[in-house]
């Protein structure tokens, strides 16, 4: 993954909970620096540590915080980093969501050999369902909060039912459902 992402991890456990805690899970990972350069590539296995680290010394589940990461990413991290981006990306939830894509596609010509994930919208009335693919496991809590983040951004009340994971041979595909109340 790129810096980006750690910084950015490492922004939202200093703004929670401290510079001092930030040390902790450090410490706990592992990982001997923590001086991450935004637009370099970092090898997944340094952000799962990191991840791990701080669900351990949070004593939180590693779901929640990548969760608690996702709606960190999407409320404060991205609009710093991407704002325009996500000003021409759509003008409401679904709109932002069916274009998701392409907002990727504009962030590959920044990161060099940047994978992005896939999404999928479906919709009946109001009932929404996301597909997530990706060649990363592990993450689709964190989709979960960067949707939750994305409802914040455009004033919309969601409620989520169960998501459905889908047995692939390589990375993860699920699919969240929810409803727009």
């Amino acid at each position: 993954m790129y810096g980006l992402i750690n910084k950015s991890l490492k922004s939202m456990v200093i703004d929670n909970h401290g510079a001092d805690v930030w040390q902790e899970i450090m410490d706990a990972s592992g990982i001997p620096v923590d001086s991450f350069i935004s637009m370099q590539r970092y090898d997944d296995a340094i952000t799962y540590s990191l991840v791990g680290a701080a669900a351990t010394v949070l004593d939180t589940p590693t779901e929640s915080c990548l969760e608690q990461f996702g709606l960190y990413w999407a409320t404060v991290t991205a609009p710093e980093a991407y704002s325009i981006l996500l000003d021409t990306t759509g003008s409401n939830l679904i709109d932002f969501l069916e274009h998701t894509n392409e907002l990727h596609d504009r962030i590959t010509s920044t990161f060099i050999g940047y994978i992005p994930p896939y999404f999928e919208v479906s919709r009946q009335d109001n009932r929404i369902a996301l597909r997530y693919e990706s060649k990363r496991e592990g993450l689709t809590p964190f989709v979960i909060g960067v949707v939750k983040g994305l409802a914040e951004r455009f004033n919309s009340t969601l409620v989520f039912d169960e998501t459905q994971y889908i047995a692939v041979p390589e990375g993860e595909t699920s699919v969240i459902h929810f409803s727009i109340a």
